[in-house]
């Protein structure tokens, strides 16, 4: 009699549990996001002892686990689970790359490039350290301009600031002409050479008479003529038109670059 009735508090038991096991219904657990480690064991905990799928790895698959983020899943969180799970993994995903918020600071603007739009020049000679503010002084050969109206002094001045570009200031000297002869004669670097080759005579008299048409302009920043000495002051920068002619003196300086 108590054999039978162990016996069948065993087969209660085994009902029970079978009861259990066949009753319940396991749904999968949301793991979309999460490392494929963490997503695993939240899979186990569902109670779903079926063996996870995962899709993706790379080249050389998943090595390490927590290396690696879940991006879909299948079935879908909430669902029912049939058959083993199945999770996509990647690096990232993309996820937290986009946000709605604004930027606190807007990105920089680059710099437009700069291009030299002006007529074509070539710096002869370049004397240093000339007069007392030593400035740089250039001279600078370039063709011809119609002077019947005050347009080509635009173009003369493309000149002068494509030089204080290049240099990254607008402390210096350019005398612009149209004529290689007068910044060679003029020029403390190549005089003697000049003479040489021309005789005194040629640079004495022939010279000068170039220099009423062909020395068109002279520009110098950074010296203040009343005074004598070098200054930073608006009028220390000037250009004057046809020194050797009629001059004109107009107050300017070019942009330099930074």
């Amino acid at each position: 009699m108590r054999r039978l009735a162990v016996t069948f508090a065993v087969f209660a038991v085994a009902l029970l549990v079978a009861g259990c096991s066949d009753g319940g219904t396991v749904t999968m657990p949301e793991v979309v996001g999460k490392g494929l480690d963490v997503a695993i064991s939240d899979v186990k905990r569902a109670g779903i002892d079926d063996k996870v799928e995962v899709i993706g790895g790379g080249m050389f698959g998943v090595v390490d686990k927590s290396n690696w983020t879940v991006c879909s899943q299948e079935p879908q969180s909430g669902a029912e689970v049939p058959s083993a799970p199945r999770l996509t993994v990647d690096r990232t995903c993309g996820i937290g790359e986009t946000s709605s918020e604004e930027p606190t600071q807007k990105p920089e603007e680059s710099e437009p490039v700069y291009s030299y739009q002006g007529p074509q020049y070539e710096i002869v000679t370049v004397d240093r350290n000339q007069g007392p503010a030593k400035l740089t002084q250039y001279w600078v050969y370039t063709s011809k301009f119609d002077d019947s109206t005050d347009a080509y002094k635009d173009r003369i001045k493309m000149i002068i600031a494509d030089i204080a570009h290049a240099e990254g200031t607008d402390k210096f000297i350019v005398e612009v002409v149209t004529d290689k002869e007068i910044a060679q004669a003029e020029s403390p670097s190549t005089y003697e050479s000049f003479v040489e080759e021309h005789g005194i005579d040629y640079a004495i008299h022939t010279i000068p008479q170039k220099e009423k048409t062909e020395w068109v302009a002279s520009y110098t920043g950074g010296f203040d003529a009343d005074a004598g000495e070098a200054s930073d002051s608006a009028k220390a920068f000037e250009v004057i038109w046809f020194i050797a002619a009629d001059a004109k003196i107009e107050k300017w300086k070019p942009e330099a670059a930074s």
